[in-house]
């Protein structure tokens, strides 16, 4: 028996400031999710605070309308963002944290989850379609992030 946490992680380089990519990923995390349902500490970001997703495909992967609800459990500006999603996922464990490390004037944004040892397939199905919608938010973090204020636009 594999008694390991699976993993995945993703990477982006980002050509804009990681203070401006941080300030960013939040605003978008909390935009496409419809805010906060319940503020964190400090507010609105900080550990506690309290999201409801609601993903494209979604419903059809879990085939329920119940939401997953994503609990920050550390926040750490303007680097450290670690989460964890509940919900009908299949999955016992599913934590994730954001980080942003400088690289001189840019950056380089990373996404890692661990989840289970031994998932279910609906578990396992979970795991692949959140790494698919993470790599989608990534991109449109960078992109955002670029044309907002990257460096030499």
């Amino acid at each position: 028996m594999n008694n390991k946490h699976q993993s995945r992680s993703l990477e982006r380089h980002v050509n804009a400031p990681r203070e401006h990519t941080w300030n960013v990923l939040n605003d978008l995390i909390e935009k496409l999710t419809g805010g906060y349902v319940i503020e964190g500490d400090p507010p609105p970001h900080g550990p506690g605070a309290v999201l409801r997703l609601n993903l494209p495909g979604q419903r059809e992967l879990l085939g329920s309308d119940e939401q997953l609800v994503e609990t920050v459990l550390s926040f750490e500006p303007p680097w450290r963002r670690a989460y964890s999603v509940t919900g009908p996922t299949g999955l016992d464990l599913y934590h994730a944290t954001f980080v942003i490390r400088d690289d001189n004037e840019e950056c380089h944004l990373c996404w890692g989850v661990v989840v289970d040892p031994e998932p279910s397939p609906q578990g396992a199905a979970f795991l692949e379609f959140a790494v698919a919608t993470i790599d989608r938010f990534l991109d449109h973090v960078v992109t955002a992030s670029e044309a907002e204020g990257g460096i030499g636009g």
